[in-house]
């Protein structure tokens, strides 16, 4: 445990002093009259380039020429040594630039060593004469360094900086919405359907029934943002630009949402006027809900969600720059990719011709105020399920068997039929029912004779009596009617035929 315990602690004093060893990111001091030149800057690496030839300053760890091929000796860094003179440092032998006043090439570095001390004179941005303490300036034919005689319109004395091995990172965060965004919410709300298709339950039985509703649903939210061009920084091969939307619109605008911690997103579409970008995500709902169905009756079953639907939120931000760079320690040591200073930030902007106006500085970061649109389309928290009623329209469908304990009139549950209807005249009583005693019969409808007449109720005398005439009534069987018949037929054919005339006498 206590060699656990001593390893943290190296390894955090490790972390300590290197960082606490790093260069400051301070301004190099080419012009005492001026406090906005950021092409300079001390710890941060750089390519020096000559200006007649466009060949970088070189080495081979030793001597010192320029050349256009590639090389790790290509690199270089300052650091202050007094005043406004500094030691110009070659990244990778870590040795500094020397000069005996004729001759150049890398010398074992000591910060007290004035040979290895040089001046920076500026011609105009980002341009410059090195001048070494013996009144030489750097020169070079195109291939060999050298100290040659100070001229300030001399092209083969002329130098620039490029910054290497950066990147910077411009998120653009701390969104503000108009005040009256909740007031007028109500402006962009409208209650759409949840549920996909028609949902509707029958009963087609006289009972009441339940059913439940246990059904997933999806939708899709979509937010578009636009910074104009105008009023934010340019993208570049060093420079990226994301955006950071918190959590507080979602809930301010009640949105269903799976971005608890927010939107985080790099631009992708780099129009001509504006950044633009747009993010989908699918939100789920779950409609869980117990349905009851009256007798004979049909619902229907309508889930709603409010929709926000928001062309144009406009807002003001914020842009957070910040960079990662080698970086160079003070024991001439390069450490990789590193977080810079706001001074080195400055420098990288200018180097990428972005000359940014009001600029904040917020510790290692500036700080770039902007605005911009959004636009929200998208599905809400609250859900409400609602059901309407629609009465079948003949509820005593013959083709729907009633329920055995639902009588058809709820004033006789003994009687199916509604006393309070009168019965149509021109349908025949059903004889297997008996006549109501208490309703006389219509006098314009004759009695049927197969009904036998209630004593109980006295003919109607303008009817006359109808004489009933009774005829004796023989009965045959079949088989003796089917003998006669053919005793007939054989009578009728073997009876011999006679001419009248033949017997009668002469």
């Amino acid at each position: 445990m206590k060699m656990r315990y001593n390893i943290f602690l190296y390894f955090l004093f490790f972390v300590i002093s290197t960082n606490s060893d790093l260069i400051p990111n301070n301004r190099v001091i080419t012009d005492p009259d001026s406090i906005k030149d950021f092409n300079l800057i001390e710890g941060i690496t750089y390519n020096i380039v000559h200006l007649k030839s466009g060949s970088n300053l070189n080495s081979d760890g030793n001597d010192v020429y320029v050349s256009f091929e590639p090389s790790p000796y290509q690199y270089w860094s300052l650091r202050k040594a007094e005043d406004s003179q500094y030691n110009i440092i070659n990244v990778e032998s870590g040795k500094n630039l020397d000069s005996n006043g004729r001759n150049v090439y890398l010398g074992q570095p000591n910060i007290f060593n004035e040979y290895q001390h040089w001046v920076f004179t500026k011609i105009k941005n980002n341009l410059f004469n090195i001048v070494h303490m013996e009144s030489q300036n750097l020169d070079s034919d195109g291939k060999n360094v050298y100290g040659g005689t100070p001229s300030h319109d001399n092209l083969y004395q002329q130098w620039s900086f490029e910054p290497s091995n950066y990147n910077l990172t411009a998120i653009v965060t701390d969104f503000e919405y108009p005040p009256d965004l909740k007031d007028n919410l109500d402006k962009y709300k409208t209650r759409t359907s949840l549920l996909s298709g028609n949902y509707i339950i029958e009963n087609n039985s006289n009972a009441t029934i339940e059913q439940s509703i246990d059904k997933k649903e999806v939708k899709i939210n979509n937010y578009s943002l636009e910074i104009k061009k105008s009023e934010s920084l340019t993208v570049t091969k060093n420079l990226g630009m994301s955006f950071s939307i918190g959590r507080s619109i979602f809930g301010l605008l009640g949105i269903n949402t799976g971005f608890v911690n927010g939107i985080k997103r790099e631009f992708s579409s780099k129009l001509e006027k504006v950044y633009k970008e747009s993010v989908t995500e699918t939100v789920s709902y779950h409609v869980r809900q117990k349905i009851t169905v009256p007798p004979f009756n049909s619902v229907i079953v309508n889930s709603t969600v409010d929709k926000i639907s928001i062309n144009n939120v406009p807002f003001k931000a914020k842009i957070l720059i910040t960079g990662k760079a080698d970086r160079l320690n003070k024991n001439g040591k390069v450490t990789s990719m590193t977080d810079v200073e706001a001074n080195a930030i400055r420098c990288y902007l200018q180097n990428e011709n972005l000359d940014v106006k009001n600029i904040t500085v917020e510790g290692n970061s500036l700080i770039i105020d902007t605005s911009g649109t959004l636009r929200i389309d998208g599905y809400g928290l609250e859900t409400k399920i609602e059901t309407i009623e629609i009465p079948h329209k003949y509820p005593n469908d013959p083709n729907v068997p009633n329920g055995p304990n639902v009588p058809s009139d709820p004033n006789d549950p003994n009687d199916p039929n509604d006393p309070n209807v009168p019965s149509d005249p021109n349908v025949p009583n059903d004889p297997n029912i008996p006549s109501d005693p208490n309703v006389p019969n219509d006098p314009n409808v004759p009695n049927d004779p197969n009904v036998p007449s209630d004593p109980n109720v006295p003919n109607d005398p303008k009817i006359p009596d109808i004489p009933s005439i009774s005829f004796p009534v023989i009965s045959i069987p079949y088989p003796i009617i089917a003998i006669l018949f053919f005793a007939f037929i054989l009578i009728k054919f073997l009876t011999p035929r006679f001419n009248r005339n033949e017997y009668l006498p002469i």
